[in-house]
């Protein structure tokens, strides 16, 4: 910014190229317009941004699943530790920057913990989910206490759902409805295990879904 005195633009105001006058306590005063040009980005950089917006978006499909595996956590803080978890569940073509997005590798939880061992069926006419789920060896890193859910994922609707199983040293077995906004051949299924005492936690499972008529 500059003052000036000069009876020639007594009282001018304006705009000229980047250059604006204007009067300032009885002053002339000349201002000069600052344009920043944006660094070009490179292309390590259009990655990251392409895939963190595809995890950004998966953990708003996720989110119930997102705060069961983090529990005691806010979605905020459960968000930002999907998405740093799963920077490999995510490819970005470097000159396309297309995504493939690879769900079997998607996890919901951290930890050392033994995942369960659960085995999920749908039966397609009725609609059903049948969830079985074993006992696992004893060892320090799983323990007959610790807590089984599981994640049902729709493809097509982008839809979640969490169901609380029971105790990895209960083996048991559960039959639900599938949700209505669920469909048969586009569910995805997943589990981990949550320590009942304290916050440690497995990786989350893909299972492989089992389809009957």
């Amino acid at each position: 910014m500059a003052i000036f005195d000069s009876h020639l633009f007594d009282n001018a105001s304006g705009s000229v190229g980047n250059v604006t006058m204007c009067r300032f306590r009885n002053r002339n005063v000349v201002k000069a317009k600052i344009s920043f040009k944006s660094k070009k980005q490179s292309t390590a950089q259009r990655v990251q941004q392409a895939r963190f917006s595809i995890l950004s978006a998966l953990a708003r499909y996720f989110c119930p699943a997102v705060q069961a595996g983090f529990p005691g956590k806010s979605y905020s803080e459960a968000r930002t530790l999907f998405i740093g978890m799963n920077q490999k569940s995510v490819e970005i073509d470097e000159e396309t920057l297309a995504a493939t997005v690879h769900r079997e590798r998607l996890t919901f939880s951290k930890g050392n913990l033994t995942p369960p061992a659960v085995e999920v069926t749908i039966h397609h006419e009725n609609r059903e989910v049948h969830v079985k789920w074993q006992r696992q060896a004893l060892s320090p890193v799983a323990k007959d206490a610790d807590d089984i859910t599981l994640v049902l994922f729709d493809t097509v609707t982008q839809k979640s759902r969490v169901y609380p199983l029971g105790k990895r040293g209960t083996p048991g077995e559960t039959a639900f409805p599938l949700h209505k906004k669920f469909t048969p051949g586009n569910t995805l299924a997943y589990a981990f295990a949550h320590s009942s005492v304290n916050d440690r936690a497995s990786r989350s499972i893909f299972i492989e879904v089992r389809h009957k008529s």
